[in-house]
């Protein structure tokens, strides 16, 4: 057992260690990688990393922290569509999330037509972008660890004279506090390496290093340059996300949590963020059927998205049976891998051998990966869907990992080594008694897995799979830069409710095994 798991975790290196190391031995200038360090422009583009994401991670707490305490205090509709809100950061597409963005916020969105507003391409665009797609994160981390404080701990405190200033700073924030911290954390990680959002909403000129990398690639194929900005960010975000496993999440078995009276205020501010973010979500979902300036319904874009005319030059149906094709097989690949490492971990050595090497690839950058895969299609002429296959690969494997890892350790195993005294051997084990209980969590990992390999964009985009291997959120991108902007919309539009689906699928399988 203790072999496979360590076969098992290297092979998972070698897929992303292979493709970075050849990147690295081919265009790997140690004097350009001192020279690009030192020029302004490096230094600019990590100076504005560094503050857009800070300001991303601020302005989500800001607007993520009431609702946080509302949906811990409050078992209503109102409570359930804030905490389902968390589908948003890890499921939902960017480019419907741009679209929405130009409909409200652009030269000819509603609130420009309202009160002459247009945010688009201004480091304003991008904030609220990142507010949008990453305070669930907080909403959802701060609400978990406010249901975790017991009653009693807080009626103790009161029947020995403590008051609320002291019960707050003595027992909810030491609870709580983690948790801002490691969602504070994702959420700079995620503004960090944010790449569409930036690039379709800022701009060029409000470059990070994902757009850097990308468009020093697409201007001047300069390996070495766009690699020596991959090396800055894959060492700032492995820091990072060492960081992230510093502070423990508080989980106490409670079986009555403190809970307080409604606060006005609290209630207020989570309807107004409940309708801020529902609004970006329902803006790219109607978008596809309703003109949002002329204020009609409209099925145009449907009939259009379709035809055969389109079709010649935007391969839409071939990019849908493409990208559901490469996130079923992918998806598989993933639960079967992250499975079988998961059940091979008997120790808590091999699990913190297993978080070394399977979480810090959470530290490596998709552009960066995408260049390494790129570089490999140059060398060894590897097809795109192999390329593609193995870099969602490697970027769902660590949440897949994440997402099993609580409930397939804490599988009682004492009934396998029962069964294998009567004469079960591995299959069988697996098949009738492992199976049968986790099902329900195999699924809907994999539903989960699948919605984020079908909305991803980054990895293709940089790599241009568009002319080789057509995906939907490239064409998506390309209809949109050549201006068929209804049916770009009509698609974003499906992709959303398709990923929704899927998403609240996986939900009620998951309450189901509970």
């Amino acid at each position: 057992m203790k072999k496979n798991l360590y076969i098992l975790i290297i092979i998972f290196s070698l897929l992303w260690l292979f493709p970075i190391g050849n990147l690295i031995i081919n265009f790997f200038d140690f004097e350009n990688f001192l020279s690009t360090i030192m020029k302004s422009r490096t230094i600019r583009i990590l100076k504005f990393t560094l503050i857009q994401s800070s300001l991303s991670v601020f302005f989500s707490f800001f607007i993520g922290i009431f609702p946080a305490f509302y949906v811990a205090n409050n078992k209503n509709l109102l409570s359930k569509l804030l905490d389902d809100s968390f589908f948003i950061p890890f499921f939902f597409p960017p480019i419907p999330t741009i679209i929405a963005f130009s409909l409200l916020y652009g030269s000819n969105g509603i609130f420009y037509h309202l009160f002459k507003i247009n945010i688009l391409y201004t480091l304003t665009a991008i904030i609220m972008a990142h507010s949008f797609y990453n305070s669930p994160i907080f909403v959802k981390y701060i609400s978990d660890s406010l249901k975790s404080i017991p009653k009693n701990f807080v009626e103790n405190a009161i029947i020995d004279g403590a008051n609320k200033s002291t019960i707050f700073n003595k027992i909810i924030l030491p609870i709580i506090l983690p948790a801002i911290l490691k969602a504070a954390f994702l959420v700079f990680t995620y503004s960090f390496v944010s790449f569409a959002i930036v690039l379709s909403l800022g701009g060029i000129k409000y470059s990070t290093f994902e757009v850097a990398i990308f468009t020093t690639l697409r201007s001047s194929l300069d390996f070495s340059k766009a690699l020596t900005y991959a090396l800055i960010q894959f060492f700032v975000l492995l820091t990072l996300n060492y960081i992230i496993s510093i502070p423990k999440i508080y989980e106490l078995n409670v079986e009555e949590n403190y809970t307080y009276k409604n606060n006005i205020f609290i209630t207020v501010f989570s309807i107004f963020y409940l309708i801020y973010e529902y609004s970006i979500v329902l803006t790219g979902t109607l978008s596809g059927f309703f003109d949002f300036i002329n204020k009609k319904f409209t099925i145009k874009g449907f009939s259009n998205l379709f035809s055969k005319d389109l079709n010649l030059y935007y391969p839409i149906l071939k990019a849908f049976y493409n990208t559901f094709f490469i996130s079923f097989i992918v998806s598989i690949l993933v639960i079967f891998f992250t499975y079988i490492i998961l059940r091979n971990i008997k120790t808590h050595k091999q699990m913190l051998f297993s978080n070394i090497f399977i979480i810090s690839s959470l530290g490596i950058s998709s552009a960066f990966l995408a260049m390494g895969l790129l570089s490999l299609n140059i060398n060894f002429s590897i097809s795109y869907p192999i390329l593609l296959g193995i870099g969602y690969l490697i970027i769902s494997v660590p949440l897949a990992y994440t997402f099993m890892q609580q409930r397939i350790l804490s599988f009682d195993y004492s009934i396998i080594e029962a069964s294998k005294i009567d004469g079960a051997n591995t299959v069988k084990t697996f098949l009738f008694i492992e199976l049968p209980i986790l099902k329900n969590t195999l699924l809907s990992v994999f539903l989960q897995i699948f919605a984020i390999i079908f909305g991803e964009f980054t990895i293709s985009y940089t790599m241009q799979s568009v002319d080789y291997f057509p995906l939907i959120s490239n064409i998506n991108y390309k209809l949109s830069n050549a201006r068929y902007y209804l049916e770009s919309q009509t698609l974003a539009s499906i992709t959303i409710v398709f990923i929704f689906i899927i998403f609240n699928i996986s939900i009620f399988l998951n309450k189901e095994k509970q």
